[in-house]
């Protein structure tokens, strides 16, 4: 008897437990739960990286507020100390003008007595201006005059302040009298030791100083003119005058 080549072949196999699929079931449910848990367990370590981070970020955040409130209180401190600092370099500065002006006047005051002074008669001891705190064009002046040597007699006599400058780009000169700062009775003098004349002037709109010119006249018999520039320099007042005339006229 021949095999019919058309039949199916059939495999026969053992039908398993049901223990065994409800294994397998359980066994893809452990792993199902595991790999639900790695990723939770996953998740919650990068949220708390991200926390972490937040955390780090508001930290340095408020580190960078605190810098650059610190960096503005050290600006404003030194802002601060910066204009104490030059208002205590611009007081040292008046105050080093003033005690050399008293050393000049200190040394005229010993030339009034001197017997054997190099220049005798009339002088100018010094010359001085400072400007009026709150007006930058107002300035108070004072002028000393002395007679050294011989003092047999007063001196009497008159002086001029002229200021020389420019103005709109020309030579100017202003005369404390046309500036209404000195009268002519304030210009006359009489004295037999020293002298002291003081005003106030003010510097004309448009107007650049760049030097105050000094002129004293005595007067009578033996007369004699004295005339000295001194420098525009508010700030350096104590220069020494630079005398461009001195001699005898009468």
């Amino acid at each position: 008897m021949t095999k019919d080549s058309h039949q199916p072949d059939y495999i026969i196999r053992k039908r398993r437990k049901a223990s065994w699929y409800w294994s397998w079931s359980a066994f893809m449910l452990i792993i199902l739960l595991g790999a639900i848990g790695l990723g939770y367990w996953l998740s919650e370590r990068q949220y708390r990286g991200f926390g972490s981070a937040n955390e780090r970020l508001g930290n340095m955040r408020s580190q960078l507020e605190e810098s650059n409130n610190s960096l503005i209180h050290w600006q404003q401190q030194y802002q601060v100390e910066h204009q104490v600092t030059a208002e205590l370099k611009k007081e040292i500065q008046k105050l080093n003008t003033q005690i050399h002006n008293l050393e000049k006047e200190k040394q005229a005051f010993l030339r009034i007595f001197d017997p054997n002074a190099v220049e005798s008669g009339l002088q100018i001891a010094s010359f001085v201006w400072e400007s009026v705190a709150g007006n930058v064009n107002q300035f108070n002046f004072r002028l000393m005059l002395i007679q050294s040597g011989q003092q047999q007699r007063d001196v009497s006599g008159s002086y001029s302040i002229t200021l020389v400058g420019k103005e709109n780009g020309e030579e100017k000169t202003y005369s404390l009298k046309e500036l209404e700062a000195l009268s002519q009775q304030d210009t006359q003098f009489k004295f037999r030791y020293v002298a002291s004349h003081r005003g106030t002037f003010n510097i004309p709109e448009g107007f650049v100083p760049e030097l105050v010119r000094v002129q004293v006249t005595s007067s009578g018999r033996g007369g004699e003119t004295v005339l000295q520039d001194y420098p525009w320099q508010i700030d350096s007042q104590q220069q020494s005058p630079n005398e461009v005339e001195d001699n005898n006229v009468g």
